[in-house]
C-alpha cells in the first residue's frame, strides 16, 4: 500500500539483467533498511541525551571553540539542509504521503536532529564519541552504499537529483564518522585534573576500540619494548576504585543484616548484578549466532552438491555470500563473546574487591568468640581463597542458564535435521544428569574438605613463622615438621587423591555423553528413516554436536565451581555475620562536654566482665573512678586480671553487667607492644601530623633518643614486622612514645616498664607517667609489678581473682596493715630510705616549664566548640591516603638513604620469560617418563578422534544402509577407546604427576624455609612467605595440571584441524604459511606483556595478605587509637594497586582473543572459499570433504585462542613453581647434624663457657653488635648480665645459640667450638626461657614437650616448679587443655612461666634467661627466682634482667654498654666487688634504680670471703 515501485517490497528486484548479484528494490532499502537505522536512533537517541543530562559537564562552553567541533558541527549542518532538500523534493514530486518516499524521508529529517542534539550532549559530558551515534553513522553509511549501488544499477540519469543528494550525503557522512572516530583535542580538557597519561584509555576509547580491545594496544607495545613496572600502569577508573565498591557494597550488606536471615548473595546481586546481567545479553546473542554456522554449512555443502549438474546448480555468488556471511558471522560472535567476557572480569573485579574490604573491616569488630573460631590463618584465607574463588566464578556463572540454553538450540537444530531420532540422544542426557549430580555431590563434600585441610596447613604455617625463633631456640624443627607432613600428605594430599580419581570419572562422563549421544542419534536416525546417513546430516549434525559438548563438557565444572563458590560464599557470609565486640560495652563521652578540671574520666560502676559469651565472668563486682590528673596503679599476682581489667575499659571483653564510662580520647600501651612494618618515626606519629619540637620532647622523655642515634638511618630506620629488629625494651618505649603522641585525655598502660632497665624505668616514670611527667594532667591507669613505683601514685588497686580487693591511696591502704602492707612488707623494705629520700627531694618542686606537649594541648582545647568525634578525626586524617603522615620530610631524602635505611627486602619479581629452568624442576618433580607417557596417550586420544569423524565421512559419503552393523560397530569402538583414554590420562596426571609435584615441591620449600637463618624471617614480611605456602601452592596442587591439560589438549586440536582441512582443501596451504607467522607474531606481542603483569599481580597481591596480618596483630592497639579508618583507607590504596595491574591483565587477554578469533574468522572464510573456488574451477570436490573441512575451522577459532591463552596461563602459573623454588633455594643455616663431630650425648657436663675474642652482626652488611668479647663464665656459675637497652645483652645470648654467626673469634663450651657441631647437637643441649614468651596451639602438654620424651609426672613436677600446677589442674583437660593461637588464653604472665615449665623439663647444664620474669608480680618473680636457685643449681646461668634484684645474688655480673656501634663487656665481677667501687658503671645503675640500699645489702649478705 506504501510503495509506489512498481517492483514492490521485493526484497530481490526482479530481472536484473548481466548481474551475478542480486540488488534490493527501492521500497526495501528506503522503508525497511534505512527506516530501521534512522528509528533506531530516534529510540537510543533520546536514552543517551537523557544519560548525558544526568553526568556533570566535563567541559566549559567556551572550549567548544576547537577545528574538531567547528568540522563536525558544520557537516550536520549540512546534512540536515540536505535532509530538508530530500523531503521537500520527495514530496513535490509525490504529494500523497502514505507513500514510503515522503514517510522515510521525514524521517530521516527528524533523525538528524535528534543526530545532532545527541552530539552536542556527548561532546560537552564526554571524553568519547557517543557509542550509539557511532554505530549509526556506521549503518547509514552502508544504507547510503546500497542506495547508490542501485541507482548506478539503475542507470542514474532517470534520477539524477535524487543520485546527487544521495552521493553527498554519503561523503558527508562518511566525514562526520571519520570525525567522531578521532579524538578530541586534548587541550579542550580543562576541567580535568591530573595528569590524563595516568588515566585508563577505556575511558576515551570509542566503541570500535572497545569492541576490538585497541585501547590496549599502547599498553602491549610498550610491553613488548621492555619490562613493564607498576609506574607503566594507569590509575584505575573511580568506579572500580576499592572505596567506591565498599561503600557501594556497605549499603546493601547493612539492608541485609537488619533481616533476620540476611544473604551475601542478595547483597552481591543487590550490588554488581546490573552490570553482570547486561554480560548476558552479549552472551545470548553469541549463543545464538553459534548455532548460525552449522546452518550455513549445511547450505554450503548443498551449494557444493548442487554444482554436480549444471541444471541444479546455484549461481556463484551464493557460494561467495555463504564464505562471507561465515565470515561476519564469526567476527560479531568474537565481538559480543568478548565484551561478555570483559563484564564479567570487571564484575568479578569488583566482587573481590568488595569482600576483601568486607572481610578486612570485620577484622575490627570480631568479638573474643568470634576470633577464637577464626585464626589468623583461617581469615587471610577468606581473603586470599575465598574471595578469590568467588571472583573466579564470576566469569562463568552465565553457563549456569547459557548451558542449557545451548542444549536446547542444539537439539531444535537437530531435530530439523535428523527429526524424532534426536530424542534417542536427550534420552541419553537426561540419564546422565543423576551420575553428574551425584559426582558434583561428591566433589562438593571433598573440595569442603579440603578447604578445612588448607586451612589447618596455612594456621599451622602462620604459627610457625610467627615462632620460628623459639623454636630454632629449642631446635622443635622436626616435631612441627612432622606435624605439618601429617596435615599435608596425611589429610591434604590424600584429598586431593580422591579428587583426582573422580576428576577422572568425571571427565568419562564428560567425553562419552557427547559421543553416546550422537551414537544413539545416528543408530536410531538409520533405523527408523528409510534413508542411509547422508553427508550433509552427518557435517551438519557433527557441529552441533560439538556445540552440544561445550555446555555437556563445561555446564558439569561449572556446577562443581558453583558448588566451591557456595562453601567459600557460605564461609565468607558465617565470617562477616559473626559475633561482634559491644559497641555499648563502653559508653564513650566527650571529655569536652564538662569543664570541670577534676572531672572524672573513667568510671566503672559494678562492672562484671568475661571472654567470651558462655557468660562466665572474668572479672567481677569492678568499681573504679579514675579523674583527670590521676595516676592510679593496678597490682596483683599473675593471672590476678590486672589486663582484663583494662581490656574491659577498652570495650575489648564482653559487659554482662555493671557500667563504664570513658570520656575523651584513649591511647593504651599494650603488654606485648605492637610494632609496625613502617619507619620508627611512623611508628611514633601513627598517623598523627609530624611536629618535631613535640616529637623531640617525647622522645627524650621516652628515653629514645640514644636508642634513634644508633640506628643506621635515625627515626627514619624501616623496622620490621613485629619490631624485629627492636630489642623488647625499645619496642615498649616505642609503643609508650606512641601513646604519649596521641595527645589523649584517659591513658592506658599494661606493664610498660617490666621490659626495661631500672634507670630507664625510672626516668620514664618520672618524665612521662608520674606527677611531673609530661602526662601530669591526664588520667593514668598504670599496671605495674614495680612495687617501689606505688607511693608516688594517686590510687592503688589491688586484684586477686578478677575482684578488687583493696582500693585507695598507697598511705592509707599501709595504714590499714591489709594484703598491700604485707607484699611490700616482704619485698619492699628498701622503699622507706628511699621513699624519705625522694620525699625530700619532691617536698619543693621547682617550677614545672610549660612544655611543647602542653602548648601543642591548650592549642588543642581551644577548639573546644569541636565534638570529641570530629576532634578525632581531625587528630587521625593524614595528608594523603598512604599510611605514612610524614611523608614530606621523607621526600627529601635521598633515595639511597632511603634504601640504605630499610630493612624489609622488596620482593624479587623474576623479568622476562620464565627459564627453562622452572619448567624443568616442574618436570623432575612430576616424573620425566610419566609426563613423556601422559603425552603420548593425548596424541593417540587425538588421533582416534579425527578417525572418528573421517570414518563418518567415509560412511555417509557411501550413501547406502547394506553394511550399517559393521558401521555401527567400527564407530561405537572408536567412541569407547576414545572414552578410555580420557579417564586413563585424567588419572595418570592427576594421581601419578601433579599429587607427586604437589608433595616435592611443598616439602623442599618447607625445609628451605624452617633452614634459613633468622636474617630471612627478620627481612621477610610474614605474609610473603605465608602467600607462597597458600596462591602458590594451591596453584602447584590444582590450577597447573588443569592448564597443562587444557594446553596440550588444545595444541593437538589446532595440530589436527590444520592438518585436516590442508589434506581436505590443499589450497588452505597457502593461507596457513601467513597466518602461522602472524600467530607467532600476536603470540610473542602479548605473552611478553601479559607475562609481566601477571607478575605484578602477584607482586603487589603479597602487600595486601601483610599488611592484613599486621593488622590482626595489633587490633586492639589500632581500635584503642581509634585508628581503623585509616588502616581501613590503607588497604584500600594497598587493594587499589593490585586491582591496578590485575585490570589490564586480564584486558590483555580479550585483546588477544580478538585478534586470535579474528584469526580463526580467516580460517573459517579460507576453509569455505577455497571449497567454493575449488569446486567452481575444477568441479570436483567432496561435498563431505568440505564439510570435514569447514566443520573442524569452526571449531578451530576457539581452540587458537586457547591456545595461545593456556601458553600464557602456563607461563603466568608457573611463576608460581619459580617463586617456590626461589624458597627452595633459600640460603640455609649451618647443617643440623654434622656426623663426623657429634659432641658426647653428655655433652656439655659441666657448662664451662669461653668467649675468646668474639665479634658478630644481624646479617651481611650491617654493623657489628658484639665487637671482640672476651670471657669466661665457670661451671655452675650464675651470671647476671645488665646493660642499657640495645646495649647487646640479648645479642649475646643469640650467640650461644648460633642464631647469629661469628664474624670473628669462637665461642667454646667444655672445650668445644660451637661453631664446629651441628645446630641441632647444640641447641637441643642448651634451654632459653626467651624474652617475648611464645606459646603455640595445641595441648599444655604439647607446648612442654613436642617430642613426648617426658612422663606426666615430670611434666606436673615441672609445672609445680613453674607455680603453675594449681590453675592448670584446674583447666578442663589438665595436661591436654587446649591452647589457642599464640596462647591467647594465657596472660602474659602465665606464658612466662609456662616457658620456665618448658626449661626445667630439659633440664640442660646451661641454661639462658631473657627477661624471664619481666611480666611477673614481685611475689610471683621472688617465688621463681627460688625456683631458679633450687631448681638450676647443677646448671650454668646466663640471666639478662631489668630487675637488678634478681641477679644482685649472683656470683658474677657482666656489665654491658653501647658505645654508638661497639657492644662490648664493660665490666665482669660479683655485684660484691662493683658496688665497692663508686666509680663502677653498675654501682651508677643501682644509684639510679631507687633501691641502692636494699641491693647493697643484698650483694653483702651474698658475698662469701671465698670468691
Amino acid at each position: 500500500m506504501l510503495c509506489r515501485d512498481k517492483d514492490g517490497w521485493g526484497p530481490w528486484r526482479p530481472d536484473l539483467p548481466n548481474q551475478q548479484f542480486p540488488d534490493f528494490t527501492d521500497c526495501f532499502e528506503e522503508g525497511v533498511i534505512l527506516t530501521s537505522v534512522n528509528l533506531l536512533l530516534i529510540v537510543l537517541g533520546f536514552y543517551e541525551i537523557r544519560r548525558y543530562s544526568k553526568k556533570h559537564a566535563v567541559l566549559p562552553l567556551h572550549a567548544l571553540n576547537n577545528w574538531h567541533n567547528i568540522a563536525i558541527t558544520i557537516t550536520l549542518y549540512l546534512l540536515i539542509a540536505l535532509s530538508i532538500i530530500n523531503f521537500v523534493s520527495t514530496l513535490w514530486s509525490d504529494w500523497q504521503l502514505l507513500n514510503i518516499m515522503v514517510i522515510s524521508s521525514f524521517i530521516n529529517l527528524f533523525t538528524m536532529f535528534v543526530a545532532y542534539s545527541v552530539y552536542k550532549k556527548s561532546y560537552t559530558h564526554s571524553h568519547v564519541s557517543s557509542p550509539v551515534l557511532l554505530l549509526y553513522w556506521l549503518f547509514y553509511l552502508i544504507a547510503h552504499i546500497l542506495k547508490l549501488r542501485t541507482l548506478v544499477l539503475m542507470g542514474y540519469a532517470s534520477k539524477p537529483f535524487y543520485f546527487f543528494t544521495t552521493l553527498f550525503s554519503t561523503i558527508l557522512v562518511l566525514v562526520v564518522f571519520v570525525l567522531e572516530l578521532l579524538p578530541k583535542p586534548q587541550s579542550d580538557y580543562e576541567l580535568i585534573n591530573g595528569d590524563d597519561n595516568l588515566n585508563c584509555p577505556e575511558e576515551s576509547a570509542n566503541i570500535f576500540s572497545r569492541s576490538t580491545f585497541y585501547w590496549m594496544t599502547p599498553l602491549m607495545k610498550l610491553g613488548h619494548q621492555k619490562f613493564l613496572t607498576m609506574d607503566d600502569l594507569w590509575n584505575l577508573d573511580p568506579q572500580y576504585r576499592s572505596k567506591k565498591i565498599s561503600e557501594d557494597f556497605d549499603v546493601a550488606w547493612n539492608k541485609e543484616l537488619k533481616k533476620k536471615n540476611p544473604s551475601l548473595l542478595r547483597a552481591i546481586t543487590l550490588t554488581f548484578g546490573g552490570q553482570f546481567a547486561f554480560a548476558a545479553a552479549f552472551k545470548a546473542v553469541q549463543d545464538i549466532l553459534n548455532f548460525v554456522q552449522p546452518q550455513l554449512l549445511g547450505e554450503l555443502m548443498e551449494f557444493v552438491n548442487s554444482q554436480r549438474d549444471r541444471e541444479t546448480s546455484q549461481p556463484a555468488y551464493r557460494g561467495y555470500c555463504i564464505a562471507i556471511l561465515m565470515f561476519v558471522t564469526a567476527v560479531i560472535q568474537t565481538m559480543f563473546l568478548h565484551q561478555y567476557f570483559q563484564l564479567c572480569f570487571i564484575s568479578g573485579m569488583r566482587v573481590k574487591a568488595a569482600l576483601v574490604t568486607a572481610i578486612y573491616q570485620k577484622a575490627f569488630k570480631l568479638s573474643n568468640t568470634s576470633r577464637q573460631k577464626s585464626t589468623v590463618g583461617e581469615i587471610v584465607n577468606h581473603m586470599s581463597v575465598d574471595a578469590q574463588k568467588l571472583m573466579d566464578l564470576f566469569t562463568y556463572l552465565h553457563i549456569a542458564w547459557s548451558g542449557p540454553l545451548q542444549i536446547i538450540l542444539a537439539l531444535y537444530f537437530l531435530h530439523q535435521t535428523m527429526g524424532v531420532s534426536t530424542y534417542a540422544g536427550v534420552g541419553i542426557m537426561i540419564m546422565m544428569v543423576p551420575v553428574n549430580a551425584y559426582l558434583a555431590n561428591k566433589m562438593k563434600i571433598l573440595q569442603k574438605k579440603q578447604m578445612k585441610n588448607k586451612d589447618e596447613r596455612i594456621k599451622l604455617m602462620n604459627e610457625i613463622l610467627n615462632g620460628i625463633k623459639v623454636i630454632k631456640l629449642y631446635a622443635w624443627e622436626q616435631a612441627f615438621l612432622k606435624k605439618i607432613s601429617y596435615v599435608r600428605n596425611d589429610l591434604e594430599l590424600k584429598t586431593l587423591k580422591r579428587l583426582g580419581y573422580l576428576y577422572a570419572v568425571q571427565s568419562f562422563t564428560w567425553t562419552s555423553t557427547p559421543f553416546l549421544v550422537s551414537f544413539a542419534t545416528f543408530a536410531v536416525y538409520v533405523l527408523i528413516s528409510n534413508s542411509p546417513l547422508t553427508v550433509q546430516v552427518v557435517f551438519v549434525a557433527i557441529p552441533l554436536f560439538n556445540l552440544l559438548q561445550f555446555p555437556l563438557a563445561v555446564f558439569p565444572s561449572v556446577i562443581t565451581s558453583i558448588i566451591e563458590a557456595s562453601v567459600a560464599l557460605r564461609r565468607v557470609e558465617e565470617y562477616l555475620t559473626s559475633e561482634e565486640l559491644d559497641p555499648k560495652a563502653v559508653i564513650r563521652q566527650g571529655y569536652y562536654d564538662t569543664e570541670d578540671e577534676r572531672s572524672e574520666l573513667v568510671s566503672v560502676k559494678n562492672g562484671t566482665f568475661g571472654w567470651g559469651n558462655s557468660g562466665e565472668a572474668v572479672l567481677e563486682d569492678i568499681n573504679l573512678s579514675v579523674k583527670k590528673g590521676e595516676l592510679v596503679a593496678i597490682v596483683g599476682k599473675v593471672g590476678a586480671g590486672k589486663s582484663s581489667l583494662l581490656s574491659s575499659l577498652l570495650g575489648e571483653m564482653e559487659k554482662i553487667g555493671g557500667e563504664v564510662i570513658v570520656k575523651g580520647h584513649v591511647a593504651y600501651v599494650h603488654q606485648t607492644p605492637w610494632i609496625m612494618n613502617a619507619t620508627l618515626r611512623d611508628n611514633i606519629t601513627f598517623g598523627y601530623e609530624y611536629k618535631p619540637e613535640l616529637y623531640d620532647e617525647i622522645i627524650e622523655a621516652c628515653a629514645l633518643k640514644p636508642d634513634i642515634a644508633i640506628l643506621p638511618g635515625g627515626d627514619l630506620t624501616e623496622i620490621g614486622e613485629k619490631g624485629i629488629n627492636l630489642s623488647g625494651g625499645q619496642k615498649a618505649r616505642v609503643a609508650l612514645a606512641r601513646a604519649v603522641y596521641a595527645r589523649a585525655d584517659v591513658y592506658l598502660f599494661d606493664d610498660t616498664l617490666s621490659a626495661v632497665d631500672a634507670h630507664v624505668g625510672k626516668h620514664i616514670f618520672d618524665k612521662v607517667v608520674g606527677s611531673n611527667g609530661i602526662l601530669r594532667t591526664k588520667a593514668r591507669i598504670f599496671v605495674t609489678h614495680g612495687i617501689h613505683y606505688l607511693s608516688k601514685t594517686d590510687s592503688v588497686v589491688m586484684m586477686r581473682d578478677g575482684k578488687i580487693i583493696e582500693q585507695g591511696h598507697f598511705d592509707s591502704l599501709m595504714k590499714l596493715k591489709s594484703e598491700l602492707f604485707n607484699l611490700i612488707d616482704e619485698f619492699g623494705q628498701q622503699e622507706e630510705s628511699n621513699n624519705l629520700l625522694d620525699d625530700e627531694t619532691t617536698d619543693e618542686p621547682e617550677e614545672l616549664m610549660p612544655l611543647a606537649y602542653e602548648t601543642d594541648e591548650v592549642a588543642t582545647d581551644q577548639r573546644s566548640e569541636e565534638t570529641v568525634s570530629q576532634l578525632r578525626e581531625r587528630r587521625v586524617s593524614v595528608p594523603s591516603i598512604h599510611r605514612r603522615a610524614s611523608t614530606a620530610t621523607v621526600k627529601n631524602e635521598s633515595k639511597r638513604e632511603q634504601q640504605k635505611n630499610e630493612l624489609i627486602t622488596k620482593e624479587e619479581m623474576a623479568k622476562g620469560s620464565v627459564s627453562w629452568q622452572v619448567y624443568s624442576s616442574y618436570l623432575k618433580s612430576c616424573g620425566v617418563v610419566t609426563i613423556t607417557f601422559w603425552i603420548i596417550t593425548l596424541v593417540i586420544s587425538q588421533g582416534i578422534q579425527v578417525a572418528t569423524n573421517v570414518f563418518l565421512k567415509y560412511w555417509s559419503s557411501e550413501e547406502s544402509n547394506e553394511r550399517i552393523l559393521l558401521y555401527f560397530v567400527i564407530y561405537g569402538l572408536l567412541g569407547l577407546l576414545f572414552s578410555l583414554m580420557v579417564i586413563f590420562q585424567t588419572i595418570v596426571l592427576w594421581v601419578f604427576c601433579a599429587i607427586r609435584a604437589a608433595r616435592k615441591l611443598h616439602h623442599q620449600m618447607l625445609d628451605g624455609v624452617i633452614r634459613s637463618p633468622m636474617s630471612f624471617f627478620d627481612t621477610t614480611p610474614l605474609g610473603r612467605i605465608l602467600n607462597r605456602f597458600s596462591k602458590d601452592i594451591y596453584t602447584i596442587d590444582e590450577l597447573l595440571p588443569r592448564i597443562f591439560a587444557g594446553y596440550f589438549r588444545t595444541f593437538f586440536v589446532v595440530l589436527s584441524t590444520i592438518f585436516v582441512i590442508s589434506f581436505s582443501t590443499p589450497l588452505f596451504i597457502i593461507l596457513i604459511i601467513p597466518m602461522t607467522f602472524m600467530y607467532i607474531y600476536i603470540q610473542t606481542y602479548y605473552l611478553s606483556t601479559s607475562r609481566e603483569l601477571k607478575r605484578l599481580d602477584s607482586v603487589t597481591r603479597s602487600p595486601i595478605y601483610a599488611h592484613f596480618q599486621e593488622t590482626l596483630g595489633g587490633l586492639t592497639t589500632i581500635r584503642a587509637f581509634q585508628q581503623m579508618n585509616r588502616f581501613i583507607r590503607d588497604n584500600e590504596t594497598k587493594l587499589d594497586v593490585n586491582q591496578k595491574a590485575y585490570f589490564p591483565s586480564f584486558s590483555s587477554n580479550r585483546w588477544l582473543a580478538v585478534r586470535l578469533e579474528f584469526l580463526g574468522s580467516i580460517i573459517i572464510f579460507g576453509a569455505a572459499i577455497f571449497s567454493v573456488i575449488s569446486v567452481l574451477t575444477t568441479g570436483n570436490i567432496d561435498a563431505g570433504l568440505v564439510g570435514l573441512s569447514v566443520s573442524y575451522a569452526l571449531s578451530v577459532t576457539q581452540a587458537l585462542n586457547w591456545a595461545v591463552r593456556q601458553f600464557c596461563e602456563i607461563e603466568t602459573n608457573i611463576v608460581s613453581v619459580e617463586r617456590v623454588k626461589e624458597y627452595i633455594d633459600l640460603p640455609s643455616e649451618a647443617p643440623v647434624v654434622i656426623q663426623d663431630n657429634r659432641p658426647d650425648p653428655t655433652w656439655p657436663q659441666n657448662g664451662l663457657i669461653e668467649y675468646q675474642n668474639y665479634s658478630t652482626r644481624y646479617r651481611q652488611g650491617l654493623e657489628l653488635v658484639l665487637k671482640g668479647v672476651s670471657f669466661v663464665i665457670n661451671p655452675r656459675e650464675k651470671v647476671g648480665i645488665v646493660g642499657r637497652t640495645g646495649a647487646g645483652k640479648s645479642s649475646l645470648t643469640l650467640s650461644l645459640f648460633r642464631l647469629i654467626e661469628a664474624v670473628d673469634g669462637a665461642i667454646l663450651m667444655d672445650g668445644v667450638d660451637i661453631s664446629k657441631i651441628g645446630l641441632y647437637d647444640l641447641r637441643s643441649r642448651l634451654t632459653i626461657i626467651p624474652q617475648d614468651p611464645i606459646l603455640f596451639e595445641g595441648t599444655v602438654e604439647f607446648n612442654l614437650d613436642p617430642f613426648e620424651t617426658h612422663d606426666e609426672v615430670e611434666i606436673w613436677q615441672a609445672l609445680q616448679s613453674a607455680h603453675l600446677k594449681d590453675y592448670i589442674s584446674k583447666l578442663e583437660g589438665k595436661l591436654h587443655a587446649k591452647i589457642l593461637e599464640g596462647g591467647d588464653n594465657f596472660s602474659q604472665g602465665q606464658r612466662q612461666l609456662l616457658c620456665l615449665a618448658r626449661a626445667l623439663l630439659r633440664r640442660s647444664n646451661i641454661i639462658v634467661l631473657d627477661e624471664a620474669t619481666a611480666c611477673v608480680d614481685v611475689e610471683t618473680d621472688f617465688q621463681i627466682q627460688n625456683t631458679i636457685r633450687n631448681e638450676f643449681n647443677w646448671a650454668t646461668l646466663l640471666c639478662i634482667a631489668h630487675r637488678l634484684r634478681t641477679i644482685i645474688d649472683y656470683d658474677r655480673v657482666s656489665f654491658f654498654f653501647y658505645f654508638l656501634y661497639e657492644g662490648n663487656v664493660v665490666e665482669f665481677d660479683t655485684p660484691y666487688n662493683l658496688l665497692q667501687n663508686p666509680n663502677s658503671l653498675f654501682y651508677k645503675l643501682c644509684e639510679q634504680s631507687n633501691e641502692f640500699d636494699y641491693l647493697k645489702d643484698l650483694a653483702t649478705k651474698n658475698h662469701s670471703p671465698k670468691r
